[in-house]
């Protein structure tokens, strides 16, 4: 699944909780993310920096469902992902066995994963993190290599929990 397209199926209040983490605690980033998507659209940037942080969270997020949008979503759930939800990465990785840096970034992604491990890891991060942010970080994951992994993608495809 896309980025676009995961911004179009998450509900509102995990929408709202990104976005609130860019502009909280990663301002740099949000102030791109505006700039950006403000220049994608064809407006001037303090076109929507004028407007409340409510619907500076509404425009942006539905400017995020759009096509043209992708490669900025995906970094953005990249960012949310790496710095917000680090502990989740760390936690589904290692039960994979995948080295990583401590924060969850994987210098050599495995061109294969077994499916008992799939199936472990995610049992594991759906025990401690909510199912809608595992089903985000999986299919982020999953845009990590052409064509993902079967194993990853048959988790998304039977686990009632992961559907967005």
């Amino acid at each position: 699944m896309k980025a676009c397209e995961i911004f179009q199926k998450t509900t509102p209040e995990l929408g709202s909780k990104i976005v609130g983490y860019l502009r909280d605690d990663q301002k740099e980033v949000y102030k791109a993310t505006v700039v950006a998507l403000a220049q994608q659209r064809k407006l001037r940037p303090q076109f929507i920096q004028k407007k409340s942080r409510e619907q500076q969270a509404t425009w942006i997020l539905d400017t995020l469902k759009l096509k043209t949008s992708e490669a900025i979503g995906e970094q953005i759930l990249q960012v949310w992902l790496m710095k917000a939800r680090s502990a989740m990465l760390v936690a589904f990785l290692d039960v994979l066995g995948v080295k990583h840096d401590g924060t969850g970034a994987v210098d050599d992604l495995p061109t294969e994963l077994e499916e008992a491990k799939v199936k472990e890891a995610t049992a594991a991060v759906l025990e401690k993190f909510p199912a809608d942010e595992v089903a985000v970080y999986l299919n982020i994951f999953q845009l990590q290599q052409p064509g993902g992994w079967p194993a990853i993608a048959a988790i998304l495809a039977s686990e009632p929990k992961l559907a967005l």
